[in-house]
């Protein structure tokens, strides 16, 4: 099962390896700001930095993967089939600075191909376009727009899809009224589309596609220690362009909106631990099927820890509506925990561990299934990387992942290698 990023309605992640960074001027306070206003996603802040233009930086990557049970597929009543996927990506980064405007994005192509799912074989391309903007000395305007097409995660639901097309367009202001206090606002829209093989029934696979819209207005407070605190009000909406059908001559809405507020705190308790909380109150009303409705507190706990300048570990806890790609629902309540650590071995070479155990409750969120559902997720992740050239970097990853589901047939567990090289000019 893959849990869709790009329809996190609250919380989110991101790395703190520049937490002792310090603040040094009020462009960068500006770009902490804007950081802080999308939750801590990995959209990049405002760069209005020391730091040279990349101007155009060419990569490519290549990487094979062997997965044991690519569809995620129950060992009952069906064998589990592996699979050699290899996936080929070529594209150039580009990062301009002229005077007070900065454009940065990234326009790639991939192309991905299977040794037995043939049908999975999927011919990608990505735009992405950013563009921040200092107005005066307190105003930082930002429009950010993105076309990605590419592989469709598995689903766990009835149908696989083989491709998803996600269009992206967002703006964002930041007013600095005070060299310690920012009020900060965004508005997103995002349109999915998956694609399926020729004898997908295009009428539940349509269910999957949906129109995104989220936005907030908030003030966020920085004190002179480099701590940070938000507080965002924020709304969303959710349109599924086509009824969901749920038996012959009967067909539901997933329609949704949902209203939260947010308390995001930033707070480094020291040189090498840093600490980010989130708490929402969360209130989510579906357009029809009430007993998808929720009303709670979400939260999320992140804690970055680097005892070495070599070493770091990232810890993750939290519980929150996350949005699923699966034909009978839309979101799920997902209690997440994810370890992770990150070891130089040596200048070179580069060492990775990570778990992520998530449960994932879809009673209260899933309208069709007359039995309450419930998935446990697990994952586990080894990684080496080794930089062979500057330009070059030669990695591969182990992983194992299994699903414990009290839907039938629907358990799975399996293990996938891969090998990469990835090179950026």
């Amino acid at each position: 099962m893959e849990v869709s990023e790009h329809h996190r309605l609250a919380g989110g992640s991101t790395a703190h390896h520049a937490c002792k960074r310090p603040w040094k001027s009020t462009r960068l306070l500006a770009g902490f700001f804007l950081g802080l206003a999308i939750s801590l996603e990995d959209t990049p802040a405002l760069a209005f930095s020391t730091e040279p233009n990349k101007g155009i930086t060419p990569f490519g990557n290549y990487t094979r993967t062997y997965d044991s049970n690519l569809l995620n597929q129950s060992g009952e009543g069906t064998t589990p089939r592996s699979d050699n996927v290899d996936r080929v990506e070529v594209g150039t980064h580009i990062d301009f600075q002229i005077s007070r405007q900065r454009f940065t994005g990234l326009f790639s192509l991939s192309d991905t191909k299977h040794e037995r799912f043939t049908e999975r074989d999927t011919d990608g391309n990505a735009h992405r376009l950013r563009w921040d903007s200092e107005i005066g000395k307190t105003l930082i305007a930002s429009l950010m727009g993105s076309s990605v097409s590419d592989q469709a995660p598995i689903q766990t639901g009835f149908v696989t899809a083989n491709k998803r097309e996600q269009d992206n367009l967002g703006a964002s202001l930041t007013w600095n009224f005070h060299p310690n206090y920012a009020v900060l606002s965004q508005f997103a829209n995002t349109e999915t589309r998956f694609i399926g093989t020729e004898d997908t029934n295009e009428a539940v696979l349509a269910g999957l596609n949906r129109d995104d819209k989220t936005s907030y207005i908030g003030v966020a407070y920085k004190p002179g220690t480099g701590s940070s605190t938000a507080l965002l009000f924020k709304q969303a909406t959710g349109v599924f362009p086509t009824r969901q059908i749920v038996a012959p001559g009967q067909t539901v809405s997933n329609n949704f909106e949902q209203s939260e507020t947010e308390l995001l705190t930033k707070w480094n308790y020291s040189e090498i631990t840093a600490l980010t909380l989130s708490l929402s109150s969360v209130n989510r009303q579906h357009e029809e099927i009430q007993s998808r409705d929720f009303a709670g507190t979400n939260y999320r706990l992140e804690v970055f820890y680097q005892p070495t300048v070599k070493t770091n570990f990232n810890l993750i806890w939290g519980k929150q509506i996350v949005g699923i790609s699966d034909a009978s629902n839309s979101d799920a309540l997902a209690r997440q925990l994810s370890i992770a650590m990150n070891m130089e071995l040596s200048s070179k070479v580069m060492f990775q561990l990570a778990y992520s155990p998530q449960e994932l409750q879809f009673d209260g969120t899933d309208g069709i299934n007359t039995a309450p559902r419930t998935e446990s997720l697990r994952e586990g992740r080894a990684g080496l990387e080794f930089q062979i050239d500057p330009k070059v970097t030669l990695g591969a990853n182990l992983r194992k992942r299994s699903r414990d589901s009290t839907l039938v047939n629907t358990d799975y567990s399996a293990h996938s290698m891969n090998i990469f090289v990835r090179y950026e000019h």
